[in-house]
């Protein structure tokens, strides 16, 4: 987009946020309608004379930002409508054609038009004697040729009124609050082929007539309506198959899941063991020690009187420490046998 064609969109949204706001009944600064309108004059006379200052357009910097403020107090003022919602609608709404009367959104008409179509064609296929209450309960692999047919257009019309009134019905709120968006049109046609295909997949693939069996009403049309309620919700439909891929994953993961949780368990217990042969081991090395300490000691006790007072008091200090090491080691090791216990 150019520069001309940005500020020619700035233009027009901005008369149309004013003239839509005015006829909301709200209040609006005097500033924004002058600014605009002298905007809009001055941009006649240039793509009248084809002037230009200092090599642009036409409008200076300072006009430029009057433009784009005045924009965005516009779009805080309409809110929820949106600028480019209003301006779309506004030219649409001047178009000329003979299904204008489904209103200023093209999305909207189609989206009309095709219900309509599949509405006339529920009527002109019922009308077939091929399609009745019997034959179209018989299903895929009980009928053939043209009377399979005729049932299966029938099933897939059902289908897609439901989607084309689900597409209307989804669309009329943002068309209400004008704004609606045409950059998602795709999504509301990818929501009528979704109605199609689940249309088809609930009345056909799977098995409603066991689920109606019960209401003797309701079973005989259960196809049809089967085919109606899938198409409305595609994303319903969706939702269940994918839950149904869920368990089947699931069901199918789950002895591979218990074989790698066993392997687990079993490397982490033979580990444990193999940290508790160890600490078993250094304190056992640890008490023989002790033990041979004590008795060094005991023989130097013998020899007490001999000995010399500061020789003795080294020997006592060397035996408390020894025997301090000792309990710390006997702690820790109980300690984390406790802990490993509690893991386990």
């Amino acid at each position: 987009m150019s520069q001309k064609d940005f500020i020619s969109h700035l233009l027009i949204e901005c008369d149309v946020m004013i003239r839509y706001a005015s006829g909301q009944g709200k209040t609006i600064p005097s500033y924004m309608p002058n600014t605009v309108y002298q905007l809009q004059r001055k941009q006649d006379v240039i793509a009248t004379d084809g002037e230009s200052v200092d090599g642009g357009i036409g409008f200076y910097e300072h006009e430029l930002s009057e433009l784009t403020k005045c924009h965005k107090e516009l779009s805080v003022l309409v809110y929820p409508a949106k600028p480019l919602t209003l301006a779309i609608m506004d030219k649409e709404s001047t178009s000329v054609g003979w299904i204008r009367f489904l209103g200023p959104v093209k999305l909207v008409r189609h989206m009309s038009v095709l219900a309509i179509f599949f509405l006339l064609s529920i009527i002109g296929l019922s009308i077939s004697p091929e399609v009745n209450q019997k034959t179209i309960n018989e299903g895929l692999f009980n009928s053939e040729g043209k009377t399979l047919l005729l049932n299966q257009l029938f099933l897939l019309c059902c289908a897609g009124l439901g989607a084309t009134f689900a597409c209307l019905h989804k669309s009329r709120n943002f068309i209400r609050q004008c704004n609606y968006d045409p950059k998602f049109d795709s999504t509301y046609w990818s929501m009528v082929i979704m109605g199609f295909m689940a249309g088809l997949m609930i009345a056909e693939l799977i098995p409603t007539a066991d689920l109606a069996q019960n209401n003797h009403t309701i079973s005989d049309f259960h196809k049809p309506l089967a085919a109606l309620l899938g198409g409305f919700s595609a994303d319903v439909i969706y939702s269940v198959l994918n839950r149904l891929v869920d368990v089947f994953n699931q069901l199918l993961g789950s002895s591979e899941q218990k074989t790698n949780e066993k392997v687990k368990n079993s490397v982490t217990q033979a580990d444990l063991a193999e940290q508790l042969h160890q600490q078993n081991k250094d304190l056992k090395e640890s008490m023989a020690t002790a033990q041979d300490t004590n008795r060094q000691l005991l023989s130097l006790i013998a020899d007490e009187l001999t000995v010399s007072s500061d020789k003795k008091r080294i020997l006592l200090e060397q035996l408390e420490h020894i025997q301090n090491v000792s309990q710390t080691s006997t702690k820790q090791v109980q300690k984390k046998e406790v802990n490993e216990r509690e893991v386990v």
